[in-house]
């Protein structure tokens, strides 16, 4: 948290509304407010949790069309099964790759971006290391590349680039080249079915006992972050990793607490408690 000296970063042409909903928020607390963002945390608050879901009444949510929602990306995800990313026979490691994510996760985290942002972020990073194969030292440039452009997306106000350069030695114009790489490598086509698209989705349609809401909302959104830092989880759908992160939720907190209704999924049956991805959630938390 920062102290409010100054100018502000972001939205400065706010209309006068914003600018009074920004200094009761400021007042709720006790003064300080992020030097980042800050004015976009007003609109979040409106529509999303703490824990960055869309809360109950939020017209974003789109409630009337959600089964038809979930029944398109599943077919989507079916004929795209080949697709799955892999670091297999590229210049980096495994831990290269991992330390990378990592990164991301902090910059994410101290710019307070949205969910949306550090997941597109990740994945975007994984498909430009799939297309462009680069080198050890290009990936801090493909991290911040791909942030920034996640950013633009997703973000009511981004963070200029001159702030997500900060602590580095990179040169905007080196960011500007390899948006340009990326975007051409990917068509331009920058938005995929990630953890978190999925994560909300199934979220909804299970339901849960909401006395428990903010426990397993706070739970699953702490084990979608770690299944961004492991390379393990490449090979697996989406789908799939976020249908054990609530599998691993119900055994951690018991069906009384859950209280999923997993007969509600058309499209997916409830995991094993034997499968692969069940694994290796308890082989990173162990490790």
């Amino acid at each position: 948290m920062h102290q409010n000296q100054g100018g502000r970063v972001f939205g400065r042409h706010l209309d006068n509304y914003a600018e009074k909903a920004l200094k009761d928020a400021k007042d709720r607390r006790n003064g300080t407010i992020e030097e980042i963002g800050g004015k976009e945390n007003v609109i979040n608050d409106a529509v999303l949790t703490k824990d960055g879901w869309l809360k109950m009444d939020c017209p974003q949510k789109v409630l009337q069309y959600q089964q038809e929602i979930y029944e398109f990306l599943h077919q989507r995800e079916q004929e795209s099964q080949g697709l799955q990313l892999s670091i297999n026979q590229r210049k980096i490691n495994e831990t290269m790759r991992n330390t990378t994510i990592r990164f991301v996760i902090k910059q994410a985290k101290l710019y307070n971006l949205k969910s949306e942002t550090l997941f597109q972020t990740v994945d975007l990073i994984d498909q430009a290391i799939q297309h462009i194969n680069p080198e050890a030292e290009k990936l801090e440039l493909i991290a911040i590349t791909c942030l920034f452009i996640a950013s633009k997306y997703e973000e009511i106000y981004p963070p200029p680039l001159g702030v997500l350069l900060r602590g580095t030695e990179l040169r905007i114009r080196e960011v500007i080249d390899m948006e340009k790489e990326i975007l051409y490598k990917l068509n331009f086509n920058v938005i995929s079915d990630n953890t978190l698209i999925w994560l909300q989705l199934i979220g909804e349609l299970l339901g849960c006992n909401k006395r428990y809401l903010d426990l397993i909302k706070q739970r699953s959104m702490y084990l979608a972050e770690l299944s961004l830092s492991s390379d393990r989880f490449l090979s697996i759908k989406k789908s799939t990793i976020a249908l054990t992160i609530f599998l691993a939720v119900e055994i951690q907190f018991g069906y009384q607490k859950t209280q999923f209704q997993w007969d509600r999924l058309s499209q997916h049956s409830k995991p094993s408690k034997d499968s692969k991805p069940l694994r290796l959630f308890a082989y990173c938390l162990k490790n």
